[in-house]
């Protein structure tokens, strides 16, 4: 679960910048109120704000941070990812830092990256206990000579079993490799240690928040589509999409042969034939996952050796002419990649939606909310989502402290704060009010067209 998670040096956030899930003392919606080991989250966020005023920027943050964490520097594209409107910004650090709790545990962990030399500057894993006590897990910086140092609260007589996590801290020592500099210690620890030392199974716990992580852009697509119409998923799909209405009465799974010929489209020849000969071999032995188009479909042989996957298609009422996805509507197909954010409600995991109201109508988006809350009830995850959408800006929907805005400065910069510093009451009609520019965060035209 997220605490919290601030940014600097980032596309549109110069200074720090900073959302917090921590509630505030409002008494309504306390089913949106996560409580944890005597810790206290909230549920959901919105961001609202102008066009170009930073709300995705805010996704994307996450999105940067994460891929960094997880895969190291080189997995992400550092042109002009710094706040390009401050001279010297390029060779300031970026700072991604998240409050977290993680296997009944408060942690502050966070990197500090250089554009210009393209490596990871800081990071820190700290504990924090009940009593905001804290205790560093490892603190690694490279020092303005390159020399890198870890420091850790660690030590011998207080935990068993530390010998290899030393040697581990040993390789991000001053001996630091080039390769080890773009990398996480978090992930190369998490990857590397064993759930049987309990300070392995701590760090493992938080790694665990960012690779069970999910982060949906517009284009993102849910790659397991074709999976909807198994059996052991049809009914819940089947009755989610009746729910919201969109006309399809069933979900069929529909066997197709894989046109290989199609597949390889493009390659030569002699390249074409080889990966036919190897596709084929490697569904000879048992189910293969392939990518296609933003799709994993899962490749076997029929009776007859011919290579077949099953295809999802959608029955409007005419069970002899089912639809392909293709057919629906944007907003059908933009829910589609939604809809299986519910399914497995026994899964605690940080979901981020950019434009959660694209393609879909406002009730939708509403009917969406309240069914995640409903569906998650009994778990810990938590939605943050940004939107345009006015009309779920609802303090019978939401929380105050779980409304949020980012604006644009004078500096083309993006600040970042909550409704709940307003003080709005319960019963107020706050998306009037943020229309009529009492909260920032809007449209500023011109008076007069040049």
């Amino acid at each position: 679960m997220l605490i919290g998670f601030s940014v600097s040096n980032f596309r549109s956030f110069d200074t720090t910048q900073s959302i917090s899930f921590r509630p505030s003392k409002i008494v309504r919606h306390k089913n949106h109120v996560i409580e944890a080991e005597g810790n206290k989250v909230l549920r959901s966020a919105l961001v609202y704000g102008a066009n170009a005023g930073g709300k995705s920027n805010l996704i994307k943050a996450v999105d940067f941070s994460r891929n960094i964490i997880i895969n190291g520097v080189d997995s992400v594209s550092l042109g002009k990812m710094n706040f390009r409107l401050s001279d010297d910004s390029y060779n300031t650090p970026a700072t991604f830092q998240y409050q977290l709790i993680a296997g009944g545990r408060e942690y502050s962990y966070g990197i500090a990256l250089s554009y210009s030399k393209a490596e990871i500057l800081s990071e820190w894993l700290i504990r924090i206990d009940k009593n905001n006590k804290e205790f560093v897990i490892f603190d690694r910086n490279i020092g303005d000579d390159g020399i890198s140092t870890v420091g850790t609260d660690i030590t011998n007589r207080q935990f068993k079993g530390t010998e290899r996590l030393e040697i581990y801290f040993d390789d991000f020592g001053a001996n630091i490799s080039a390769t080890l500099r773009k990398k996480t210690m978090l992930s190369d620890l998490a990857t590397r240690g064993s759930h049987n030392n309990n300070l392995f199974n701590e760090i493992i716990s938080v790694y665990e928040i960012f690779t069970s992580m999910l982060i949906l852009f517009p284009e993102t697509k849910y790659i397991r589509i074709n999976d909807m119409a198994n059996d052991s998923q049809r009914d819940f799909f089947r009755n989610i999409l009746r729910y919201f209405d969109t006309g399809i009465d069933e979900l069929k799974s529909q066997e197709r042969e894989m046109d290989l010929d199609k597949l390889f489209e493009g390659i030569s020849y002699k390249d074409a034939e080889q990966m036919k000969i190897q596709l084929s071999n490697a569904v000879s032995k048992h189910p293969f996952d392939l990518r296609v188009n933003n799709q994993l479909i899962t490749l076997r042989k029929d009776d007859t050796g011919n290579i077949v996957y099953n295809k999802l298609m959608l029955d409007h009422g005419n069970p002899e002419d089912p639809f392909d996805l293709m057919d629906e509507s944007d907003g059908t197909r933009r829910l589609f990649d939604f809809v299986p954010l519910l399914y497995d409600p026994g899964c605690s995991r940080v979901i981020l939606i950019d434009e959660i109201d694209r393609s879909l109508h406002t009730a939708l988006v509403r009917k969406f909310f309240e069914l995640f809350f409903e569906k998650t009830d009994s778990n810990n995850s938590q939605i943050i989502a940004t939107t345009h959408d006015i009309n779920i800006m609802d303090l019978d929907l939401f929380r105050q402290d779980e409304i949020w805005f980012v604006e644009r400065q004078r500096d083309h910069s993006s600040s970042l704060y909550s409704l709940n510093k307003y003080k709005a009451r319960f019963d107020k009609k706050v998306s009037n009010d943020y229309l009529l520019g009492r909260y920032g965060a809007i449209p500023q035209f011109l008076q007069k067209m040049e």
